[in-house]
């Protein structure tokens, strides 16, 4: 009788719109879930997921999100016109006043239910703007993968897609990458998304004193591994790309995925052999072109200098992504962590192709919802137009290291006499551990160098139960 009263509650309120959704998970008992999942169907339960009841609502929302791509395509159908006007809300916020705190609307009570329940479905904070459902069981992502005929794009990240603060990289990549037009179709269309956590991303508070804090996160990066639709790897798109480098990019590593999806033994190795060879010709073609474009001389690109024997500094993997390392290097130097510098190639190169740069207006209205706001509408104004700029600028810094460095060294490890990592986790520790300089073995992740004396305890290394 009980769970008879509380379905006809459920039901009732399938319809009803109210307060913001603030739970995590579910609070109903599970055969609740699965009376009122099989009562409604995927229709009923996009309509119930954006209820005021939290507990009904997160139990729709869950089951939803277990219906995979479909469950997502319910949610948009059920919530079309909502979600356009949401949309373009963002799409206007990128020429909006800028005294306005709220420019897309999105602290709106029903808005901001509206978002939280299709982010659950998705997997992902900020779906709006890309829709992409991502897989957080790889077995899951294979299995569908293989139902489809489709390679996997395989997200690994510090923290949590679906956390505001996760690894800078992973913030960027849904802020500038998953909302671009081309990026989000070639994802959608082409690919079985799937995300997992390295680690928790490193977070730092700057407490001001006065109630005033800056929160962010330090340290740590994110790749994208493409695998085909058997669960292979077949190469690795590094850190973060400027939108059109990346749909190129991730279009190179599809064709193999396919190419390769029927071979196996010697052919297998020769096919990934003869492209990922092929590829540091044209790396070598492209960086003579760029060069002499910056009125550089031609010879091989820098490569960053490898922490040998020692554990790597968090200030040697700064660098290595640019995006990221200009908000974190200011942060890094407070805690006394000298970032090694750039070379000087680099930075000229950069400066040729960033205004060539392109962001999608999804992308600079999300930019423009997010910005700091001092009062003052002229400052405000500027600081937004020189963040853009420099914006671009680390974009094109970002692309043309990862390619021509870090991609690079990826493409040698498949090139013939080399060894490549057959296993994808094998390949994801080989990644962090030489390439980005967050090796596992390291809980620290170089944020406290013990060669250094700082005069506290410890080296200021704290260590706290967490549940």
């Amino acid at each position: 009788m009980q769970i008879r009263g509380a379905l006809w509650t459920t039901l009732a309120l399938s319809l009803s719109l109210g307060a913001p959704v603030s739970a995590s998970a579910s609070d109903l008992p599970p055969v609740l879930e699965d009376i009122i999942g099989q009562a409604l169907g995927l229709a009923g339960l996009a309509q119930l997921a954006v209820a005021d009841d939290d507990a009904a609502a997160q139990a729709a929302r869950l089951r939803l999100r277990a219906a995979g791509p479909e469950g997502l395509r319910a949610f948009e159908r059920a919530h079309e016109a909502a979600l356009t006007a949401a949309y373009d809300a963002v799409l206007a916020a990128a020429e909006a006043p800028q005294d306005r705190r709220d420019p897309a609307g999105l602290a709106d009570p029903t808005r901001a239910r509206l978002l939280a329940a299709l982010d659950t479905v998705c997997g992902q904070r900020d779906c709006l703007l890309s829709r992409l459902y991502w897989h957080t069981d790889l077995d899951e992502a294979v299995r569908t993968a293989r139902r489809e005929g489709k390679p996997i794009l395989s997200l690994r990240l510090l923290g949590d897609l679906r956390d505001e603060l996760s690894c800078a990289n992973s913030r960027f990549f849904r802020a500038l990458l998953y909302p671009d037009p081309a990026v989000r179709a070639l994802l959608r269309d082409r690919f079985v998304l799937h995300w997992a956590s390295e680690r928790p991303a490193p977070k730092i508070t700057i407490d001001l004193g006065d109630g005033r804090q800056v929160v962010t996160t330090i340290t740590g990066n994110s790749a994208h591994f493409v695998l085909d639709a058997g669960g292979r790897p077949v190469d690795v798109v590094p850190g973060l790309y400027a939108p059109a480098e990346f749909v190129a990019a991730l279009q190179r590593a599809e064709d193999l995925a396919r190419r390769t999806a029927v071979l196996a033994g010697d052919d297998l190795r020769d096919a990934l052999a003869d492209h990922h060879e092929a590829r540091v010709r044209a790396l070598d073609e492209s960086f003579k072109s760029q060069a002499l474009t910056a009125g550089q001389r031609v010879s091989p690109p820098p490569r960053a200098a490898r922490p040998g024997a020692r554990e790597p500094r968090a200030g040697q993997a700064a660098p290595l992504a640019i995006s990221k390392m200009a908000v974190e290097a200011p942060l890094l130097g407070a805690t006394g962590e000298p970032v090694d510098r750039i070379a000087e190639r680099w930075e000229r190169i950069a400066d040729v192709t960033a205004p060539s740069i392109a962001l999608s207006r999804a992308s600079l209205g999300l930019v423009r919802t997010q910005q700091w706001r001092s009062g003052d509408t002229s400052r405000d104004a500027a600081d937004r137009s020189a963040a853009i700029v420099a914006l671009r600028r680390t974009l094109a810094l970002d692309t043309l290291r990862n390619e021509q460095e870090i991609h690079r060294e990826i493409h040698g490890w498949w090139a013939r006499g080399a060894t490549a990592p057959a296993d994808l986790q094998s390949l994801v520790r080989r990644v962090y551990d030489e390439l980005f300089m967050t090796p596992a073995r390291d809980p620290w992740l170089g944020l406290a160098d013990p060669t250094s004396y700082g005069g506290l305890v410890g080296g200021g290394r704290r260590s706290q139960a967490h549940l």
